[in-house]
């Protein structure tokens, strides 16, 4: 569960990550981090970080923690690579929301693009919005409070790291809650702005979001890149990564957790 308010008496919160020097000694590096996150601040904790101003929760959400631990961004080639793909005028579609940086990232990059994120968890929808307001670029966000995938209703299986919640069912879940589920196809409008970029990062659950909207749309209305979380492929139901290869996306880089295409 989202931990809120003050930590218990003695226990002592760190309100700055050490020095990067410090962080990296060898010896220390791991020891120092798994100190940093039993002792981060439950937040909202605000940093600047690559122009980008944020709003930030370390003890709730390991995206969180990295950016305040480290100040800098584990996934900015992927930021890069959807805003190389983006023109001005296009849709970001963020699948998976979380706080906000991969849509903010991807605004902020490319003028007069809009965006359409979905995220499922209300603190996270928070922070998410709050980010935006940060960055003044509110009024070019849609911020939906739903996961995609088969319209109906799903639980939500909640994860001590938020941004890992899912809905394939975990024996590790902190608890369950019902979200509403949409197809993204039913969201897009097919007489709107092209889909110049999109990510996915819904915990396993990639394929079920984002493939049917490439058997809806005709080819010419299909996301030009495309950021695909494959951390967890082994539980698709079919590999997502080699339909899009099937359907004409080329495979550009795969980073630790991500591949990255373009068509």
């Amino acid at each position: 569960p989202h931990r809120q308010g003050v930590p218990s008496a003695g226990m002592i919160r760190f309100p700055a990550p050490p020095p990067r020097a410090i962080r990296r000694l060898p010896g220390v590096r791991t020891p120092l981090r798994r100190l940093a996150k039993r002792r981060a601040p439950l937040g909202p904790v605000r940093v600047n970080v690559a122009g980008l101003t944020l709003d930030l929760a370390p003890a709730d959400n390991k995206v969180d923690f990295d950016v305040w631990y480290k100040r800098r961004f584990d996934e900015a080639e992927e930021y890069a690579f959807l805003a190389d793909h983006m023109r001005p005028g296009e849709l970001f579609v963020d699948i998976g929301a979380n706080i906000g940086l991969y849509t903010a990232a991807a605004l902020t990059a490319v003028p007069g693009s809009t965006a359409i994120a979905f995220e499922p968890l209300a603190h996270l929808r928070e922070r998410f919005t709050q980010n935006m307001a940060l960055n003044g670029i509110s009024e070019r966000v849609r911020l939906l409070p739903h996961a995609v995938g088969p319209r109906g209703r799903m639980t939500l299986y909640r994860n001590a790291n938020a941004g890992a919640s899912s809905l394939i069912p975990s024996t590790e879940a902190l608890g369950t809650e019902e979200v509403e589920v949409i197809p993204l196809a039913g969201v897009i409008a097919a007489d709107g702005p092209r889909i110049g970029a999109l990510k996915v990062d819904v915990e396993g659950f990639e394929d079920q979001a984002l493939l049917p909207l490439l058997d809806a749309f005709d080819r010419t209305r299909w996301p030009r890149a495309v950021v695909l979380e494959t951390l967890h492929c082994g539980i698709w139901r079919q590999n997502c990564l080699l339909e899009l290869v099937k359907k004409g996306y080329l495979l550009h880089r795969e980073t630790v957790e991500n591949a990255l295409l373009a068509l």
